[in-house]
């Protein structure tokens, strides 16, 4: 790790069928999370975040640190606000910058010391939004000679000689890419590339790079020339503003909620329903049509993504409302996962995914996170579920802890803006599912055809029921 680093225990119908997906005012947003965040969904203590961030905060290149943590500090820049469903645990460096005709760019750095990183290059979306584009994940990307990959089965995670090189290139991903090498998703050089490196649970002590510092990049333009630094920024014209068009129309949302026999609650519904993620046409706006069939025909479920979803994982997401109950219960089985923040030296032979959490948020309004959880982090019964406990902290049950095998979530502050018709009983709850093993039958990822995720996932599928909090105290605490 950078040798400044402290060292420091972290803790852990149709009425939306053109609707383009508009960003609210950076300004607004920034000062809307800072001023209703009042969960504390962060995973650094706040002296490392603050390390992380005064370290890697003024490259003219990658954006600041982006993230629950950094978001909490002092005058965030706007494309340090995680306003797009968060995770706790997560480090997101971005660049924003128009590449030149036959230009391409080389990164170098280190293979951080953490559970999984990755760099994605997200697609501009007709209408608006950031959808899925290319990805490559870090057990595949070729050390450089001499080196070693820390992120494959079989490699000593704490590897001294480490480096990397990726390439960008432009242009639409090929049926056969080239090693070591992420594609933009259009020749068009007046759109702006958006790429995130993307850094979850640093090992123990680790900064938000997991160690390494930020990996350094050179512009080759058409000519051969080369460029760094200042010179480089200012021909790729970077910039770090927070990204337009990724969130939901508010007025869209509004209308869809008017329109639904339900506008207390919509769209979450009793019992909930977890499906998969799709695409923000189909997830959020097909979500208010009960037809499944004219939902799917109106806005087809197709891969293109959408709030700039990782092409590596697979969403479950379900609305909420503490209407129906002071409590949710979710019960699922916990996908088997590796544990490495407490620096493991080697990875585990087997696991289902890379990566698994819970997260808890606003209206795709704002994508704003609430609270979160990871796998290391959860209790498990003896036969390897979990069991989390989602509530408003004004309701959090006596028994809603880790001594009694719960983990306990906060609800969060409903739809999350400021609208004289926002609602702050109606949310959303989410789970990750990140780079699953192939053979793992139950994945996510297996699911092609909407409604089939409880059929394919089988016990791993989250099981949920609205209570009281006195029927759920009635559960006492288990041992």
């Amino acid at each position: 790790m950078p040798k400044n680093t402290p060292s420091i225990r972290p803790r852990a119908t149709t009425v939306l069928a053109r609707a383009g997906l508009v960003l609210v005012a950076a300004g607004a947003l920034v000062a809307t999370f800072l001023r209703t965040a009042h969960a504390d969904p962060t995973f650094f203590p706040k002296s490392l975040a603050v390390w992380t961030n005064n370290h890697y905060d003024h490259d003219c290149f990658w954006g600041g640190p982006r993230g629950m943590d950094y978001a909490v500090l002092p005058n965030p820049q706007p494309i340090q606000i995680p306003n797009l469903y968060p995770d706790v645990g997560s480090t997101y460096l971005v660049a924003q910058f128009k590449l030149p005709a036959g230009a391409s760019l080389t990164i170098h750095g280190d293979a951080p010391y953490e559970r999984y990183f990755s760099f994605t290059i997200a697609n501009n979306l007709a209408g608006g939004g950031l959808g899925g584009g290319d990805f490559l994940r870090d057990e595949f990307i070729a050390a450089d000679p001499g080196n070693v990959n820390p992120s494959q089965r079989g490699s000593r995670r704490d590897a001294k000689n480490r480096a990397y090189t990726v390439r960008v290139l432009p242009g639409p991903v090929p049926m056969v890419k080239q090693p070591n090498t992420v594609y933009t998703p259009s020749a068009d050089r007046t759109e702006l590339v958006h790429l995130s490196m993307r850094n979850y649970i640093p090992d123990r002590r680790r900064d938000g790079t997991g160690g390494v510092g930020l990996p350094q990049v050179t512009l080759t333009l058409a000519d051969g020339s080369t460029q760094t630094g200042e010179t480089m920024c200012q021909t790729l014209q970077t910039t770090k503003a927070q990204t337009a068009n990724a969130t939901f129309p508010q007025a869209s949302w509004e209308a869809l909620i008017a329109a639904d026999p339900d506008p207390a609650n919509a769209p979450a519904k009793n019992p909930p329903k977890w499906e998969r993620f799709w695409n923000a046409r189909y997830s959020i706006a097909g979500i208010f049509i009960e037809d499944q069939a004219l939902r799917a025909a109106t806005y087809p479920p197709d891969e293109a993504g959408g709030l700039a979803a990782n092409p590596d994982t697979r969403y479950l997401f379900t609305g909420t409302s503490s209407n129906f109950g002071d409590v949710l219960l979710i019960t699922g089985k916990m996908p088997v996962t590796p544990r490495t923040f407490r620096r493991d030296k080697t990875w585990p032979a087997t696991f289902d995914v890379r990566y698994w959490s819970m997260c808890t948020a606003s209206s795709p309004v704002l994508g704003k996170g609430y609270d979160c959880v990871w796998d290391e982090k959860i209790p498990v019964d003896a036969n390897g579920y979990y069991h989390i406990v989602l509530s408003k902290p004004s309701q959090k049950p006596r028994n809603a802890r880790r001594g009694c095998g719960y983990y306990w979530l906060d609800l969060g502050e409903g739809d999350g803006y400021a609208s004289p018709v926002a609602r702050d009983a109606v949310g959303v709850a989410y789970m990750r599912f990140m780079a699953a093993d192939p053979a793992w039958e139950h994945a996510p990822q297996k699911v092609t055809t909407p409604g089939t995720e409880e059929a394919i996932m089988g016990e791993y599928f989250p099981r949920s029921q609205y209570m009281s909090k006195a029927d759920f105290e009635a559960l006492g605490c288990p041992k």
